[in-house]
């Protein structure tokens, strides 16, 4: 792993995880670790498993913001109580959100 990368899995946590915790209220401790650990997951499979995987002309960041997306939402569904799909979809689309443009912004 090169500096780059943990850059960039860096500004994705603390974006993220703190965009989680406060959609969450009351449940701010285990969402934001569920997030933690969902967002370290899918960055890792992001940008180390899917361009190996992906045939030749498919957008490797497309299909991991996607990927991320229903994944991360998966887990925060799995892990908040009560269980609200809508609230997890809309969690983790904002947090992928705000850290794909804080990417932008700062690299």
């Amino acid at each position: 792993m090169n500096a780059l990368y943990l850059v960039a899995l860096g500004i994705t946590l603390c974006t993220e995880v703190p965009v989680v915790a406060l959609l969450y209220p009351g449940q701010r401790l285990r969402l934001g670790a569920a997030c933690a650990v969902a967002t370290t997951a899918t960055h890792l499979t992001m940008h180390f498993v899917l361009p190996g995987l992906l045939p030749a002309g498919t957008s490797a960041l497309v299909a991991g913001e996607a990927l991320a997306l229903v994944a991360e939402a998966a887990v925060y569904l799995a892990v908040s109580h009560p269980h609200d799909p809508g609230r997890a979809l809309v969690a983790s689309a904002l947090a992928n959100s705000l850290s794909f443009g804080a990417g932008l912004v700062l690299l």
